[in-house]
């Protein structure tokens, strides 16, 4: 899920392709699939050269929904080539029911494009976690057992089993929800399926150095990670998500597991802030920040500090399963149209491909895609469209990466890169948030008017 700076590649989780069978039972198990993060990381440079970049902030709104975000260089503990526009929350987790057996978490990754709260199996090890068992089911030939999950980006998967417990968030706790616990263990009880190994596309993400986080956070548009396809356990389309794992000495195996045992959307949980988040960051500096701090608001319309305002517009989300574009939008640059176009806070860099902008940087010298770096700063702008036909247009800048990397910085609005992921993707990442208070739905739950959609 991290990678080094050298390095402008996808962390996109793949299972947006189980999104098409999960939305067809909306209705009954609310929403479903993954979603599409892109993340690298920070190598050379003068990291840890002793410079030091600027420091931009917002700190409102305040109030018990809201907490504070802040990209920086990534946990301590974990801290081996420094990230680079990665944003992070504190997060607590506790026994369900308990108010004391609790542990709480630092630098846990802020996703809006994935769907569940994942976590280092490490750092919760002391706290009475109960895992999740699958009953057995015939018709998908399911036997009952501990419930394991390897959940897959472009590069990398994390493997780890499913417990019980209650999320604390600022002032919101959701109360026993299914988490994930990455196994980080030299030796794991139940060991990773030979096909989550081969299908992980780089290799488990079982450390805080490979993760570059202690845990994810992913508080996407849908509520479930899966859905129905998971809940028949018919996996022949795509990938395998959910295993049972009946002993350590019995192989675990592909399984249905029912959908409120699945990873679910935190938020969503929540007893009254449930139906959306606000992401707000400060704008950013030309060449970057070397911290930045902003707030992720919990609900939309639920308060006084989470009104949708006049100014914002919304863009709605292809919500037909059967679609070609089920869940993006769509973003033109020129004369050149992406059809796969989403906004993402797990993204940490503009991604498209754009052949007119050279990426001949020395700072993704051999990699897959690469950096862009411009001869000078390029200033554009897009026009979005939503799936009911409605357009707004949105302005950015693409800079040197190798100019951005000189400066000891982790915040960039303006770096940008092609990840190779198809000539009609188009990935806003983090750097559109920077300067903007963006709003995600959650589909399904009490919105006017309700999701899928996306606010700014």
């Amino acid at each position: 899920m991290t990678f080094d700076r050298t390095q402008a590649v996808a962390r996109a989780s793949r299972t947006r392709a189980l999104a098409y069978a999960a939305a067809l039972l909306l209705a009954a198990l609310a929403a479903c699939g993954g979603g599409n993060t892109t993340v690298t990381t920070i190598t050379g440079g003068p990291a840890g050269s002793g410079l030091v970049g600027p420091t931009v902030s917002v700190d409102v709104p305040t109030g018990s929904n809201t907490t504070e975000i802040v990209v920086d260089s990534g946990p301590a503990s974990g801290f081996s080539l420094g990230v680079a526009n990665i944003p992070y929350v504190t997060v607590t987790v506790c026994s369900p029911g308990s108010s004391t057996d609790c542990a709480t978490i630092d630098h846990v990754f802020l996703d809006t494009g994935s769907v569940g709260f994942r976590v280092l199996k490490s750092a919760v090890s002391n706290l009475a976690l109960p895992p999740v068992v699958i009953p057995a089911d015939a018709p998908s030939a399911t036997p009952a057992g501990d419930a394991m999950e390897c959940f897959p980006f472009v590069l990398g998967a994390v493997w780890g089993g499913v417990v019980t417990a209650d999320l604390r968030i600022a002032g919101e706790m959701a109360a026993s929800l299914p988490i994930q616990v990455i196994d980080d263990a030299a030796a794991p009880v139940h060991a990773a399926p030979a096909n989550c190994v081969s299908s992980s596309n780089g290799g488990l993400l079982n450390s805080v150095t490979a993760l570059q986080a202690n845990g994810v956070l992913g508080i996407g548009m849908i509520k479930y990670d899966c859905g129905l396809i998971c809940a028949t356990g018919d996996y022949s389309g795509g990938y395998t998500l959910y295993y049972s794992c009946p002993s350590s000495v019995v192989a675990c195996v592909p399984a249905a597991i029912p959908a409120n045992l699945q990873m679910q959307n935190p938020v969503a949980h929540f007893p009254v802030d449930n139906n959306g988040t606000v992401i707000t960051l400060p704008a950013v500096p030309e060449f970057g920040a070397a911290l930045a701090k902003g707030r992720l608001v919990f609900g939309i319309g639920t308060q006084s500090n989470n009104q949708i305002p006049p100014s914002a517009k919304m863009y709605f989300v292809d919500a037909d399963p059967k679609s070609a574009t089920y869940l993006y939008l769509s973003t033109s640059v020129g004369a050149k149209t992406y059809t796969n176009s989403y906004i993402d806070s797990g993204s940490n860099a503009l991604f498209f491909d754009d052949g007119s902008i050279r990426n001949g940087c020395a700072a993704s010298s051999g990699s897959v895609g690469g950096w862009y770096c411009p001869p000078s700063t390029l200033n554009l702008t897009a026009t979005v469209f939503d799936a009911k036909g409605d357009t707004g247009q949105v302005a950015f800048s693409v800079a040197s990466a190798d100019t951005l990397f000189l400066a000891p910085n982790m915040a960039f609005a303006d770096l940008a890169g092609s990840v190779g992921q198809g000539a009609d993707i188009f990935v806003w990442g983090l750097p559109f948030f920077y300067g903007r208070s963006v709003m995600t739905s959650i589909w399904g739950q009490t919105l006017s008017p309700n999701g899928p959609w996306l606010a700014f």
